[in-house]
């Protein structure tokens, strides 16, 4: 039997935001990670325990956003 302990990593994901000219912003001092944006298209670099807990940060942070991928660096 192995125990496998998963530490924090740092993810790059991708995701889209809507075509809408108005797009919801929930990111707070607790949400400590850098994000770029261009044309609609976003790239966030999170310091997460796993791709689903990296891209769910980013889901709180723009709920409309549809998330791409989660990469691990």
């Amino acid at each position: 039997m192995d125990n496998v302990i998963q530490f924090c990593a740092d993810y790059r994901v991708l995701f889209n935001l809507p075509e809408e000219k108005v797009v919801k912003l929930r990111k707070t001092a607790a949400d400590d990670f850098d994000i770029e944006i261009t044309d609609g298209h976003g790239i966030a670099y999170v310091k997460a325990a796993g791709k689903i807990n990296a891209a769910s940060r980013i889901k709180k942070v723009f709920p409309s956003a549809e998330i791409v991928e989660a990469i691990p660096l």
